[in-house]
């Protein structure tokens, strides 16, 4: 039989054991938590950082599009603001000839070379404060929606999103009737698009369609024409009727390396019907107001990512729509 003096030191230890465990799961939890707090603080400042960079990219944007504007001329695929270029090195401004710190990479794109989703409905002139539907871009849309082999219904859906009224104008259109019965429920906007990912909003619509019409479609203000100069070959064809530029991109791209492909008033004359050349010339343009930055600004283990839509007028750009990490 063990002796009480043997088994009180047998649990002195087994306590002390207890409490060097307890001390030691204490100490870990102390040293990772501070490591946590370190690692958000340092991603909290490097974000903060990046976004200061990333402002600066957009002042550069700026910069850019405000000397091509000086030319006057048509807004092509062929100037120094479509240009991809190299990704920039940052350094610390204490320490211009150290070593980067990271990278920062920017691209421009026309936005006006897209089809744009509001105009859908334009300005009524009978009435400055609504908008009303417009024919020519339905029909369109849905030339742009069937080369995308996306079914034509939904323009008349996406339209009915974006009306001010209630009322279902088209056999496939869709009001809050609609929206009510998902789960869970929502109503129909009535208001123009800020984002084409508003369209995931329509029920069934999915992301697999998304992904095929997105580098097709963009969300600015009504009545916005589409920019012939840099608008791809499967919305020139939607606009023609024809079936040119959609199967030959090597040779537009091919074109567009010198100005302007192809021609806006040898477009309309040679490749559209003599009967639909009114409503062409209405959709077209061969310059550009609105132009998405992407930025993208690599610190370290850190990459940030703004879009920011640009909006050019008399020589003045201006950030309208800015968003983190997805368009």
């Amino acid at each position: 039989m063990m002796a009480p003096r043997t088994r009180q030191r047998g649990v002195a230890l087994i306590i002390a054991m207890v409490l060097m465990a307890l001390a030691t799961i204490l100490a870990v939890k102390i040293g990772f938590g501070g490591y946590i707090e370190r690692k958000r603080t340092t991603s909290v400042l490097a974000a903060e950082q990046a976004l200061q960079f990333a402002m600066g990219a957009e002042a550069l944007a700026a910069d850019v599009l405000n000397q091509d504007a000086q030319s006057g001329q048509q807004d092509t695929l062929a100037e120094p603001w479509a240009q991809a270029p190299q990704p920039i090195p940052l350094r610390p401004p204490n320490d211009p000839e150290g070593e980067p710190m990271g990278t920062l990479e920017g691209s421009l794109e026309d936005q006006q070379g897209r089809f744009n989703l509001n105009n859908l409905l334009i300005d009524d002139p009978n009435d400055p404060t609504h908008l009303k539907p417009d024919p020519k871009y339905l029909n369109l849309f849905k030339q742009i929606l069937v080369a995308a082999k996306i079914e034509p219904y939904w323009a008349e859906k996406v339209r009915d999103w974006i009306d001010a009224d209630a009322d279902v104008l088209f056999p496939d259109g869709a009001e809050d009737s609609v929206y009510t019965s998902q789960s869970p429920p929502y109503l129909t906007a009535n208001w123009p698009m800020l984002s084409t990912l508003d369209l995931l909003n329509l029920p069934d619509f999915g992301m697999e369609r998304y992904q095929r019409l997105a580098p097709y479609i963009t969300a600015l203000p009504p009545g916005t024409p589409i920019n012939i100069c840099t608008t791809p070959g499967l919305i020139l064809d939607a606009i023609s009727g024809h079936d040119e530029y959609a199967r030959n991109p090597e040779f537009l791209a091919k074109g567009r390396k010198t100005g302007c492909f192809p021609d806006k008033n040898t477009f309309l004359n040679q490749e559209v019907n003599a009967n639909q050349k009114n409503d062409a010339a209405a959709l077209l343009s061969d310059k550009s107001d609105y132009f998405r930055l992407t930025t993208i600004v690599t610190l370290g283990t850190t990459e940030f990512t703004l879009y920011s839509l640009l909006y050019r007028s008399q020589n003045r750009v201006t950030p309208i729509l800015r968003s983190f990490g997805t368009l």
